[in-house]
């Protein structure tokens, strides 16, 4: 079993809540969310001090925490370079639980290294914003973010039923521990579905969407609730 702070991951679906600093405001939200992610690049003060005082708030809200600083190719806001997004995950990396660092960038086996110093589970993600790439491009990615990650995350968009059955093939095949994602309005689906096949998690949002086809955290627990007998035992009717 994968752990995630506290959290033993692959028991049953996981809601992970892609968060900004705004968020953490008004932390009502943080009751229906098994997991927080702080998306560093989103936020409104970009200063390493700033990030790090934000992870610490984040501890209060009792949930584990990961944190990405997404890297501009990969959807990532801000235009941040290498130099400032590696600042910001050393800044943040003392005050959570695990680190998400993209599969192709610079910066993939400097932040792995820096999870693996502090003892931080290592995400390794893949994200095709244009399409879902073939099955061999897809293996790949898989085998090759194993080698580096504790955990692997696959976030391709989705166009067709078929770029969803390739995905749902992925998640389903042997091999590392990994979180599926299709992305769009047709992946929407996969945000419920794949969760209760075997993604490790699936993530929602609080105020905007922070990918395409995420949906509401409300709505998501609500459909779990609806869906997984094991979910529903776990996280009581709002």
């Amino acid at each position: 079993m994968i752990r995630l702070g506290d959290l033993t991951l692959g028991t049953m679906p996981r809601i992970a809540v892609a968060v900004t600093d705004a968020a953490l405001a008004d932390p009502g939200w943080a009751a229906l969310a098994d997991v927080v992610e702080l998306r560093i690049d989103q936020f409104e003060h970009r200063d390493a001090a700033h990030a790090a005082a934000a992870c610490r708030a984040a501890r209060a809200l009792g949930r584990p925490l990961i944190a990405t600083v997404r890297w501009t190719a990969e959807g990532g806001a801000g235009a941040l370079g290498d130099d400032a997004r590696r600042t910001f995950f050393e800044a943040a990396a003392p005050h959570v639980d695990a680190l998400d660092v993209e599969l192709r960038s610079p910066l993939r086996d400097d932040i792995v290294g820096l999870a693996r110093r502090l003892s931080r589970l290592a995400i390794v993600s893949f994200h095709d914003f244009e399409h879902t790439p073939d099955d061999l491009m897809l293996r790949t990615a898989l085998d090759r973010g194993a080698e580096h990650g504790d955990v692997v995350k696959i976030a391709t968009a989705t166009h067709t039923p078929d770029d969803l059955g390739r995905l749902l093939d992925l998640l389903r095949a042997s091999g590392p521990p990994r979180i599926v994602i299709g992305m769009g309005a047709l992946g929407a689906a996969s945000r419920l579905l794949f969760p209760l096949v075997g993604s490790l998690l699936t993530y929602s949002f609080v105020d905007e969407p922070t990918a395409p086809g995420q949906l509401a955290l409300a709505e998501l627990y609500d459909a779990l609730r609806h869906y997984s007998p094991a979910f529903a035992a776990a996280h009581p009717a709002r």
